[in-house]
């Protein structure tokens, strides 16, 4: 098989920072939710006649929030792994490491 062409390279590093790039946007949907999730809580006077589900629905909007930041870090981590394969491969590709290790 024929080593990659600079074009070919090009095109695969690309194509990973834009994938990089829809998770970093929905990393940041997700800190949306957190915040439209905090936006929900109520105090307790506010419960009014709900005292009886008070406990339950702040359990739930600790939840949500709690599960929507770690989402949220998540995809910022994957976005930015992607951004480092990228860097990476490009680096290397700039030094010809992948011809003198024979990775192709």
């Amino acid at each position: 098989m024929a080593p990659p062409s600079k074009d070919q390279v090009r095109v695969a590093t690309d194509a990973l920072r834009a994938e990089a790039a829809v998770w970093d946007r929905q990393s940041s949907a997700m800190g949306k939710i957190v915040s439209q999730a905090n936006g929900l809580r109520l105090e307790r006077v506010e419960a009014g006649i709900f005292q009886v589900i008070f406990g339950t629905y702040s359990s739930v909007i600790d939840q949500v929030t709690a599960r929507s930041k770690e989402g949220q870090q998540r995809m910022t981590d994957v976005a930015n792994t992607l951004h480092e394969v990228a860097d990476t491969y490009d680096e290397e590709e700039a030094e010809n490491l992948h011809l003198l290790k024979n990775l192709y």
